[in-house]
């Protein structure tokens, strides 16, 4: 009895064992894109587009027909102060974001970004003499260069300051 108990055993946990590899992967499948939600920000008194660590996330008024401008040239090293929200699968949103106005297109610095209504989004790192988004809240890039807006779950730009 012991001889077929055993063996019958280990089949069972060998199996459990796969069923929870294919679970898990399915989970990091699912988990491969950039997250976009939505946060109230109380300085601006209005609902803003966040990453999934709830950091403002950014348009750049310079970008044009959905093409980041905003990359690593050799003069002004922009996406080193404006970091893009990159993503290595599709893009989901969370909360009032609506997936269908999540997209991505591919970086001429390397990279796929995540766009918002064809706004390709960025994260205020900091730079040139000032503070960058440190925590849930800050919108230190707001309104910066007037070329920097945080997006409403519409995806039009907020160009009104804190």
């Amino acid at each position: 009895m012991r001889r077929i108990l055993f063996p019958a055993l280990l089949v069972a946990i060998l199996f459990a064992q796969l069923g929870a590899t294919a679970a898990q992967g399915r989970r990091t499948a699912l988990r491969s894109g950039a997250v976009v939600k939505t946060a109230l920000n109380k300085k601006l008194g209005k609902t803003i587009l966040v990453d999934a660590a709830g950091l403002a996330l950014y348009e750049f008024e310079s970008d044009y027909g959905g093409r980041p401008g905003c990359v690593n040239d050799s003069t002004y090293h922009c996406s080193k102060d404006w970091v893009p929200l990159l993503t290595t699968g599709q893009p989901h949103a969370v909360g009032a974001v609506k997936q269908a106005l999540l997209g991505t297109v591919k970086r001429p610095d390397a990279g796929v970004q995540v766009t918002y209504r064809h706004h390709p989004l960025y994260i205020w790192k900091g730079g040139y003499g000032t503070k960058g988004d440190a925590r849930p809240g800050d919108i230190n890039g707001q309104g910066f260069g007037a070329q920097w807006f945080v997006l409403a779950p519409n995806g039009v730009p907020i160009q009104v300051g804190p």
